[in-house]
């Protein structure tokens, strides 16, 4: 794969740090602040790419946070679908969307399953081309119409349960709380978090392995908020 970090950073810049596997490609901002991600099939001397780009947006006021507690408990940030992409990269939103529905964007050797040789120069050119059309499209559609975590409120709370589920990254309950007590301080802190806490206490019993500890991490985020109004 060493042709294809070398075409993407003459393409795409140095403004990211290309995290290269079989199963994907993950160009992460050196600033931390977002990330873009592709998903490859890979054989020995060729791969093929899979249909969807991911846009993934970073608020570090909210992931300095999280973080510590997410890795202390073990607890998986990705989901089925980011797993088989190879997704690399620790946010707090997330867009997925075929690309073939970006409008201007070549995906023919997507539809066609085109083997694209890893040392082929030109082929490998053409898709990081297309790539780079998506990264625009996403960086004016996803990563600039949330610039700050008011706007992510004001999102999410038009949204159904499930698009929710999409729009956040794992686990999507536990960033929700950060960012309303962070935007909203005041109040009750217990009748705040008592739900989710339940709601992860009941599903640690149907789903042992999927939800262990997710109650544990919720009730140390509230600890940490209630000694920041002490």
């Amino acid at each position: 794969m060493e042709v294809l970090k070398k075409i993407a950073e003459e393409l795409l810049g140095n403004e990211y740090q290309y995290k290269i596997y079989s199963n994907g490609i993950t160009l992460a901002a050196k600033d931390n602040s977002k990330a873009f991600c592709f998903g490859l099939i890979s054989k020995s001397d060729y791969f093929r790419v899979r249909e969807n780009i991911y846009a993934i947006k970073r608020f570090e006021e909210v992931e300095s946070i999280l973080q510590p507690l997410l890795k202390e408990y073990k607890i998986s940030q990705g989901d089925f679908e980011l797993g088989v992409y190879g997704v690399d990269f620790n946010g707090t939103i997330k867009r997925g969307m075929p690309m073939k529905d970006i409008a201007g964007v070549d995906t023919s050797f997507i539809e066609d399953m085109t083997h694209i040789d890893s040392g082929n120069d030109a082929q490998i050119r053409q898709v990081l081309t297309e790539f780079k059309k998506a990264i625009v499209y996403l960086e004016e559609e996803f990563i600039n119409r949330f610039k700050t975590l008011q706007q992510v409120y004001k999102a999410q709370e038009q949204m159904t349960p499930d698009e929710r589920g999409e729009f956040f990254m794992n686990p999507g309950p536990i960033r929700f709380l950060a960012i309303e007590i962070l935007l909203n301080p005041s109040g009750d802190l217990d009748s705040k978090f008592e739900e989710t806490i339940n709601d992860y206490q009941d599903a640690e019993k149907e789903l042992p392995k999927m939800f262990k500890n997710h109650d544990k991490v919720t009730m140390e985020l509230l600890r940490y908020f209630k000694s920041r109004k002490a």
